[in-house]
């Protein structure tokens, strides 16, 4: 159902035909104190203002023309919800669904059956990161030649041009730009980008790093995979 936001906690929008799953998620999540809407649609979500939205939670089979992939991309491409994270909590279990969602931009991916108790750590750890997001007034950056990374703002520019970051490749990119020339192994990433939870899954970190690479243009070369050390943003010789 569509309901009026209130923007004095975070919302979150849910979007699936299965009804248990909006209720039982929709329950939880209001115990935990977010504010909850749920459609059964990619078509109804649209409609929606998505941008007022802290997170959606989505399945990948939808019903319609639309299915959770294309509802993605939609809110990736649109400037106004590109920075709204998205987790899939999908039956779609396979490892190509997986690597297709996370290539796809979506924050995480939930594979059904699943624990409440790890849902919930999940939603709270991509909420974290989005409020880690929020801008201060004193502002600090780092530049590597025509690359600026704006820490408070979440803002990067390559060229003059502003790339949109999802918050996890935001957090490896600051990780990586902070210490240049440093390689740091996937457990050092995942502890970074995925403050408090267990690396259970370590492609998770390589999906997100070539993910970041092909927002880099020209300095997707400088961020490098070195055997047995792991991987670095490393200045040109």
């Amino acid at each position: 159902m569509i309901t009026a936001l209130n923007i004095s906690t975070p919302q979150i929008l849910i979007v699936d035909s299965d009804t248990t799953i909006l209720s039982l998620l929709s329950e939880n999540l209001h115990s935990e104190g977010y504010e909850v809407q749920t459609v059964s649609d990619a078509c109804q979500a649209l409609m929606l203002p998505l941008d007022h939205y802290a997170l959606v939670i989505s399945e990948v089979e939808l019903p319609g023309e639309i299915d959770g992939f294309e509802l993605l991309e939609r809110i990736k491409d649109d400037p106004l919800t590109a920075s709204v994270p998205v987790i899939f909590c999908t039956v779609r279990d396979g490892e190509n669904d997986i690597i297709q969602g996370l290539n796809a931009g979506a924050d995480d991916y939930i594979v059904r059956p699943f624990s409440l108790r790890e849902m919930l750590a999940r939603v709270r750890s991509v909420l974290r990161r989005r409020r880690n997001m929020a801008p201060t007034a004193n502002l600090r950056v780092i530049e590597y030649r025509s690359l600026i990374l704006n820490i408070d703002t979440h803002g990067l520019m390559i060229d003059g041009e502003p790339v949109s970051l999802s918050p996890t490749e935001f957090a490896i990119l600051t990780l990586l730009l902070r210490s240049r020339n440093k390689m740091f192994k996937r457990e050092e990433i995942f502890a970074a980008a995925w403050p408090g939870e267990e690396l259970n899954n370590p492609r998770l970190v390589d999906v997100n790093i070539s993910r970041l690479r092909k927002k880099l243009g020209p300095y997707a070369k400088n961020l490098v995979n070195k055997s047995g050390l792991g991987y670095g943003f490393v200045d040109e010789n």
